[in-house]
Formats: C-alpha cells, structure tokens, sequence
C-alpha cells in the first residue's frame, strides 16, 4: 500500500468522530454529567470536566487529522479513535445498567457512539485490514489507556461509584 489513502478513499469521513463528540459533550453538559461524575469517578468539578474534554478533543483532532492525511500509514491512530468512543459508550452503556440510573451522555453513547465507532470498524474489516495486531494496538491506545485505566484508576483511588459497581473496591 504505497498509496496515503489507499486504505481508505474518504479518509475525511473520521472527522465525524469529532462532530459525535461535540453532539456527546451537549448532552453530558445538558443533563448534569458533573454531579454525575462526582458519584461516579470521585472528586470530580466542573473545572477537572472543561479541561479533561478539551484535552481530549485536541487529541481526536490531532488524531483525525494524522488519519486523514496518511491514512494508510495512521490506519492505527483512526482505529484508535473508534475504540475511544467505543470505550466511552462501554463506560456509559455499562453505568446506567448495573447502577438503574441515568448517565449523562448514554443516548448519545449509544445512539450514536456505537454505530459511529462500529461502522469505521466494519468498513476497515470489509477491506481486511482488522488485524490482532491492528486491534489490539488500537484498544490499548484509545480504549485502555484514553479511557478505561484513566476512568478505573480514578474511581478505585477515590472509592467511587464506578469502581463499587464493577466490585473493584467494597
């Protein structure tokens, strides 16, 4: 593959994953994600919530960006990106079923987290390209260490709601 976009024709398209999350970061902002996240991560305030997701939509872009323009060499990073809204739908989805309350943001988790995130997947796997390498690097990187060990480590530190759920801590 020596073509930069041979892996992909419309390699603009990961740009959605940056729209998704602003349609996301509306509905956590909307319906009370912070005092959420208080419960839940531990410690948590509007400040840690503004910077945190800024920090991340940088990082999206930046990642979409390398992505869009190699998307061949940088299919690693666009896998990236899917396993991060794929973990963050997990966080959410998984939230609001053991605890029976709501999580702000799971609609958009899974009305469009899931579908955004899976269809980049199945477009990568019709094209062959979803390798144990390929996924395994791209969960560690988006999944695990953007989201799920920052998340967990936090709530398990603090005792929080999240960690209680998952019996990480008693």
């Amino acid at each position: 593959m020596k073509d930069e976009h041979a892996v992909n024709e419309r390699p603009d398209a990961i740009f959605f994953l940056c729209l998704f999350y602003a349609i996301h970061m509306v509905e956590e902002f909307s319906f009370g994600f912070v005092e959420w996240g208080d419960r839940y991560f531990g410690n948590f305030d509007w400040s840690q919530n503004l910077i945190g997701n800024f920090i991340f939509f940088v990082c999206l872009v930046c990642a979409c960006y390398l992505y869009y323009k190699n998307s061949t060499k940088h299919l690693w990073v666009g896998m990236s990106c899917a396993m991060w809204i794929l973990s963050n739908a997990f966080l959410h989805i998984s939230a609001t079923i053991l605890s029976a309350e709501y999580s702000p943001g799971v609609v958009t988790a899974t009305v469009i987290y899931m579908p955004g995130g899976l269809y980049f997947l199945v477009k990568w796997a019709r094209k062959g390209l979803l390798t144990w390498k390929n996924i395994v690097l791209s969960f560690i990187v988006g999944g695990m260490l953007f989201m799920l060990i920052p998340t967990f480590v936090r709530s398990v530190y603090f005792h929080a709601q999240l960690a209680k759920l998952f019996h990480l801590v008693s």
